[in-house]
């Protein structure tokens, strides 16, 4: 669901505007019946992918067709990254940078008014051609924020299956992450620090999702899931008492939780959480700056699984420098570990991010992108894009590493809902449902990139039994190597 959108909406009708949503990533929509349905005199468009921003430019196309002098604005992670390149490629007037709530409060008024842009902060835009990006703002206060209001969607649009429920929905009871890994643009996005809503307000969002929506799943999207002890067990225990039947899932860091918080998270229904453990190598872990202990690794996720609480443990290989004997530690750590569901992924390098600002200055072979499509291309060949590699490791061990991963993702019993093959059937399940979505055209190419997915997976993960030997994953019928 578009939570960063329901907020900003909540926020500014808290204040007094008139706002909807149309969300195209659920429906087929007009824009033009849209805008002539709600005649509104500001627009604004959120893309949170890079490839999401095509569809973002072409929006913006549409609306100043449609009227002269209706301003457009983005907002997102997307374009807060990359925000001068958006503002001369995407042609919209304006930019919020992180954050949108109070900034686009701001917005309104002044619109409303003198119209002098410049004292807004986090804002960006083109005067004259030229650049300019007012002072950052500050993060904000989540707990001053009022409710969400969930009637600009329709929740059950978004049910999707996951551990243990099949109608899951996202929510978050937190922002941000104090942490400066270097592979994160997270810091820069919510300035590394972590806020926490107010728990009551989290818990009427669970009581209307779960209760009159129908849903019996909720992840919480939290970068960091609620670290603040005292303000995690408020919401537990009002978990708890509410007698709501759902399970619910989140992220978190290694040296978080102690055992009894484990078995009260347990007790209010938590059946699921991912660890980002990023490498089994300890130079590795400190050239990223992640600051974990890895020898908390094994038994964290030891009594997780052992009370009953299904572990995603998050993995990346092809970091900058990054060895051999690195990786082999990574994979070793990931084979060693109990965890349900070990994910290997292969380094994106963000926007951003301490290893993307480092690149674009010292590497000639890695250059800024030219434009949202350059950088939308990018991101759909991060993970198949050789020139993409910054580790020491060939890229087709990479590959391999990462592909076994998932093909152990697929077959096994874990995977979803406790079932062989899940992971299959929920990709099958979610490219048919896109024709009901987003017509033909949008099955045709949900499958072609479901089989297209499918069939590298099985390549990797077969056909290269020397490379698997040489990482220790080895036991798969293979027949060739090259």
């Amino acid at each position: 669901m578009p939570l960063g959108l329901i907020s900003i909406a909540s926020y500014l009708e808290h204040h007094g505007h008139e706002v909807i949503i149309v969300e195209r990533s659920v429906q087929n929509s007009d824009i033009r019946e849209e805008l002539n349905r709600f005649q509104p005199e500001v627009v604004g468009i959120s893309a949170l992918s890079y490839s999401s921003s095509l569809d973002a430019a072409e929006l913006t196309q549409a609306v100043h067709r449609w009227r002269d002098g209706v301003p457009v604005l983005w907002g997102g992670s997307a374009p807060s990254s990359l925000p001068e390149l958006y503002l001369r490629d995407g042609k919209m007037d304006f930019l919020t940078l992180g954050e949108g709530e109070l900034t686009w409060k701001e917005f309104l008024d002044e619109w409303a008014g003198e119209r002098d842009f410049s004292k807004i902060d986090g804002l960006a835009y083109l005067e004259d051609g030229r650049y300019m990006c007012n002072p950052i703002r500050g993060v904000a206060d989540l707990a001053s924020f009022p409710e969400l209001n969930w009637s600009h969607v329709d929740p059950q649009k978004y049910f999707s299956s996951f551990f243990h429920c099949t109608k899951m929905l996202y929510l978050h009871a937190s922002k941000g992450c104090p942490a400066a890994c270097t592979f994160c643009a997270n810091k820069q996005f919510h300035q590394g620090r972590n806020r926490c809503r107010d728990p009551k307000h989290v818990m009427h969002d669970i009581e209307h999702l779960v209760g009159k929506c129908g849903a019996d799943g909720i992840y919480f999207s939290d970068e960091l899931f609620l670290p603040d002890r005292a303000v995690r067990n408020e919401l537990l225990s009002m978990i708890i008492d509410s007698g709501l039947d759902f399970v619910w899932g989140c992220q978190m860091r290694l040296g978080v939780l102690r055992e009894e918080d484990i078995d009260y998270m347990y007790k209010a229904g938590c059946r699921w959480i991912l660890f980002g453990i990023e490498s089994g190598s300890r130079e590795m872990i400190d050239k990223i700056k992640k600051n974990t202990d890895l020898s908390l690794a094994k038994p964290t996720v030891e009594y997780c699984e052992k009370v009953g609480i299904t572990v995603q443990a998050s993995f990346i290989v092809g970091f900058p420098g990054e060895t051999v004997e690195d990786v082999k530690k990574t994979v070793a750590l990931a084979l060693e570990i109990p965890a349900s569901l070990p994910v290997m992924n292969i380094l994106a390098p963000v926007p951003n991010s301490e290893i993307y600002n480092h690149e674009i200055e010292t590497n000639p072979d890695f250059h800024a992108p030219r434009s949202i499509a350059e950088i939308a291309e990018r991101e759909q060949l991060m993970t198949d894009n050789a020139k993409l590699n910054l580790s020491d490791v060939p890229s087709k061990d990479l590959y391999v590493v990462h592909y076994c991963f998932q093909w152990r993702a697929f077959i096994g019993k874990d995977s979803v809902n406790d079932d062989s093959f899940g992971i299959i059937k929920k990709l099958a399940s979610d490219t048919f449902n896109r024709i009901f979505k987003h017509g033909l055209k949008g099955f045709i190419f949900g499958t072609y990139r479901s089989v297209k997915q499918f069939s590298t997976v099985f390549f990797y993960s077969h056909f290269f039994p020397f490379t698997m030997r040489k990482y220790g994953l080895a036991g798969r019928e293979n027949k060739t190597d090259r």
